[in-house]
C-alpha cells in the first residue's frame, strides 16, 4: 500500500500529494476536544494582534517584577510597545568596517595619548551599553559605554555634534542606563586622564533597556535566574567566562600541537559507562518508549574503542552527565576533557600532566591583566598555589597508614572490610556513610590526605577496588593489590586522573564483576526489605557499574598499552579564576539556574469555563530542588 494510501486508512482525511509524498490536509478544523493544550492552541490561533498598537503586552522579565519601577519607564514602554514614539528603536545597523573598533581595542589603539590630548584626524564607531549617564551642564554629557567587560568614556557635547540644540537635547533626553547605543568620534583622553571617545555626532539607539538594571545582584538565586542581567551588573562572571573560553581553547590546542585527534562520542546511547555514576534515562521514537536510553556519564569507553581502532593520540572536550546531586562542586551536568595515548605509562602521564598545567598557569597569568583584569592576581589571593615542576606525590596507603599511625590490612583479603572499620572505631575516627571497602577507603582519603593537598600533589598507587577500568599489580613492598593509577589534587580538591588502561578482556569482565559485588554485600547487610536502589540515595553503595559486553568485545581485538587521563574543567576554570562555585564558571549557572530560569512571571492560561490549568512545571521543578 503506498504511502498516501495508507495515511488515508489510518485517519479517514483527504489528501493531496506533492511529489515528495508528503500528506497535505484539506481541513483546518482543530479537533473537539476540550483538554488545556487543545484550548490553549486554540486561543493562540484565534488572536490577531491590534493593528492600531492599542495592545501593550505586560513586562515578561521575572526581575523586573520583583521591583516596582517608575512612572518614566512605564512611558516608556508604552511607547517602545506601540510603536508611537519618533525613534527607531530597534534599526537595522549599517556594517562600517573600517571605522568600528571595540571598546578594548580603542584603549589599547590609544593608550599612548597624553591628557588633554585629542587624535583630530581619526574618527571611530563605538558601540556598547550605557552604564552610566552623567549631566555636566545643558551642553554636555558623559556617558559609559561598556561592551565585553570593558569600559569607555563618552564625552557628547552640543559643540562637536553638529546638530540644532532641540535634536541635541532630545536625543540625550531618550537615552537610558542599559540602552545598547552607537557612538562616531574622536579618541583623546582627558585632563583627568581617561581615554574617552569625543562625539562628533548625535548617539544613535540600537536596543532599548525597558527595565531599570540594579546597582548590583548578589542573591544567587536571582543571579543563576537571570544571567543576563547577573552579566551586565557585575562584571566578574562575564571575565570568568572569558576566562573560561580562554582556557579550554588553550587546552585544545596543547593536544592538537602534540598531534591527537579530536573526535566526538555518543552522547546518548544504549548503557552509559566508564565510571560508576547514577545516568539520566531517556526514550528515542528510534526505537520507542520501552527502549531504554542514557546520557553518557563519561566518554571513556568510546574513547578506547577508537584506540583499538588505531588512532593512537585522542581527546574529546566536552558535557557528560550523572543524575547526582549538586553542591559548591558538583553539578548534574559538567564538562570534561579526556585524552588517551597509546604506548604510554602512568610516569608518561604524570610528565604530560605537569607540562600542561605548568603551562597553562603562566599563559593564563600573562593574559589576565589584559583579557580579563577583574580576575584576582595569583599574588593578591590568600591562599597562594605554586604551579611548578616537579608536583609533590603521596603514596595512597602510606599516607593513610602514616595518618592513623598504623598499619592497613591486605585490602584484597576477605576480611579487609572488617578490620578496616575496627581501626576507625579504635581511633574514634568516626564510621563513614558508605562501610563498603571502596567507601571506606575514599572516605579515609578525603579525611586524610586530601586536606594535605594543596599546592599540586599526586595521590599514587590508589588501591585497585577503587579502579576496576585501571591496571593492577601486587607491591612487593607491602604486598598490596594497587592500581596504575594517580589522583592530580590541587586546593584540596580532585582535579584530574590518570590511568595505565586495563587491557585485558578477561580481567576487565572480572572487575565489574568485583565492583558490583561490593553492592550486593552492602544490601544483604542492610537487610532484605530495604531496596539497594535505597541504598544508593543514602549514598550507601555506589551506582551500579553494569558489565558492558560491547566494550568487553572491543578489547578482544586488542587495546594496546594505554594511558588515559580525564580532567574536570568546571574545576579547573574554579581553581585558576579563583571562585568557590561550580554556578559561577557555567554560562547559565548549573542545573538550578536553567531549569528556575524565568521564574516568577508564568502565565496561568484558563481553560474555556473560567478553571485555571496547573502550574508549570518549574514550579514543580522548584519543589523537588528544594
Amino acid at each position: 500500500m503506498s504511502l498516501p494510501a495508507r495515511y488515508i486508512a489510518a485517519t479517514g482525511r483527504r489528501v493531496c500529494c506533492c511529489r515528495s509524498f508528503r500528506p497535505v490536509v484539506r481541513s483546518r478544523v482543530l479537533p473537539s476536544v476540550s483538554s488545556p493544550s487543545h484550548i490553549l492552541q486554540r486561543r493562540l490561533l484565534s488572536q490577531t494582534a491590534p493593528q492600531d498598537g492599542s495592545h501593550i503586552p505586560l513586562p515578561a522579565s521575572p526581575l523586573a517584577a520583583q521591583v516596582r519601577e517608575s512612572n518614566v519607564l512605564e512611558d516608556r514602554w508604552e511607547e517602545v510597545a506601540t510603536g508611537r514614539g519618533d525613534v527607531e528603536y530597534y534599526p537595522r545597523i549599517k556594517p562600517d568596517v573600517e571605522r568600528r573598533v571595540s571598546i578594548r581595542e580603542f584603549c589599547d589603539r590609544y593608550s599612548y595619548l597624553g591628557n588633554e590630548t585629542i587624535e583630530e584626524d581619526e574618527k571611530h564607531l563605538g558601540k556598547g551599553r550605557i552604564k552610566t549617564i552623567r549631566k555636566s551642564s545643558s551642553k554636555l554629557r558623559f556617558l559609559d559605554l561598556v561592551a565585553d567587560g570593558f569600559k569607555i568614556q563618552v564625552m557628547s557635547s552640543f559643540g562637536r555634534s553638529g546638530a540644532e540644540r532641540a535634536d541635541f537635547d532630545s536625543a540625550h533626553s531618550k537615552l537610558k542606563k542599559g540602552d545598547i547605543i552607537a557612538i562616531t568620534g574622536l579618541p583623546g583622553r582627558t585632563k583627568a586622564g581617561e581615554i574617552s571617545i569625543y562625539a562628533t555626532e548625535l548617539p544613535q539607539s540600537l536596543s532599548p533597556c525597558l527595565h531599570v538594571p540594579p546597582l548590583e545582584l548578589e542573591d544567587v538565586e536571582k543571579r543563576f535566574q537571570s544571567r543576563h542581567v547577573d552579566l551586565m551588573v557585575n562584571p566578574l562572571p562575564l571575565h570568568v567566562l572569558k576566562a573560561r573560553s580562554f582556557i579550554i581553547n588553550w587546552m585544545r590546542n596543547f593536544f592538537l600541537q602534540r598531534e591527537f585527534v579530536e573526535v566526538s562520542t555518543p552522547i546518548l546511547a544504549e548503557l552509559s559507562g566508564g565510571a560508576a555514576a547514577k545516568p539520566f534515562e531517556t526514550a528515542s521514537k528510534v526505537f520507542g518508549s520501552d527502549k531504554k536510553m542514557q546520557l553518557r556519564i563519561a566518554p571513556e569507553l568510546w574513547l578506547k574503542r577508537l584506540v583499538v581502532g588505531g588512532l593512537h593520540r585522542v581527546f574529546e572536550i566536552g558535557p557528560n552527565f550523572r543524575n547526582e546531586n549538586a553542591d559548591a562542586t558538583h553539578n548534574p551536568e559538567f564538562y570534561t576533557c579526556e585524552f588517551y595515548e597509546a604506548f604510554t605509562d602512568i610516569e608518561g602521564l604524570k610528565r604530560t600532566t605537569t607540562e600542561m598545567l605548568v603551562n597553562l598557569f603562566s599563559d593564563f597569568e600573562k593574559a589576565r591583566p589584559q583579557r580579563f583584569p577583574n580576575i584576582e592576581a595569583y599574588s593578591s589571593r590568600e591562599l597562594t598555589i605554586e604551579v611548578k615542576a616537579p608536583f609533590r606525590e603521596i603514596d595512597f596507603i602510606s599516607g593513610i597508614e602514616d595518618a592513623i599511625g598504623c598499619r592497613l590490612p591486605t585490602l584484597d583479603e576477605p576480611d579487609a572490610t572488617e578490620r578496616l572499620l575496627e581501626i576507625i572505631d579504635d581511633n574514634e575516627i568516626g564510621r563513614p556513610v558508605n562501610c563498603t571497602l571502596p567507601g571506606i577507603l575514599d572516605y579515609l582519603a578525603s579525611e586524610f590526605l586530601e586536606p594535605e593537598c594543596i599546592q599540586p600533589t599526586f595521590l599514587t598507587d590508589i588501591p585497585a577496588c577503587l579502579s576496576p577500568l585501571s591496571k593492577t599489580s601486587r607491591r612487593e613492598s607491602d604486598g598490596q593489590l594497587v592500581a596504575h593509577r594517580a589522583e592530580l589534587y590541587i586546593g584540596g580538591k580532585e582535579l584530574a586522573n590518570l590511568y595505565e588502561e586495563e587491557n585485558s578482556p578477561f580481567e576487565q569482565r572480572r572487575k565489574f564483576i568485583e565492583q558490583n559485588k561490593f553492592r550486593a554485600v552492602a544490601a544483604l547487610e542492610a537487610g532484605e526489605d530495604l531496596p539497594i536502589e535505597i541504598l544508593e540515595e543514602a549514598e550507601q553503595v555506589l551506582p551500579e557499574m553494569p558489565v558492558d559486553e560491547s566494550y568487553i568485545g572491543a578489547l578482544e581485538w586488542g587495546l594496546p598499552p594505554t594511558g588515559g587521563w580525564g580532567m574536570g574543567l568546571d574545576r579547573l576554570v574554579m581553581l585558576l579564576c579563583n571562585v568557590q562555585r561550580i554556578g559561577d564558571v557555567m554560562a547559565f549557572g548549573g542545573l538550578r539556574g536553567t531549569v528556575l530560569a524565568g521564574r516568577g512571571l508564568h502565565k496561568r492560561v484558563e481553560e474555556e469555563e473560567g478553571k485555571e490549568i496547573a502550574a508549570p512545571a518549574a514550579d514543580k521543578a522548584q519543589d523537588n530542588l528544594e
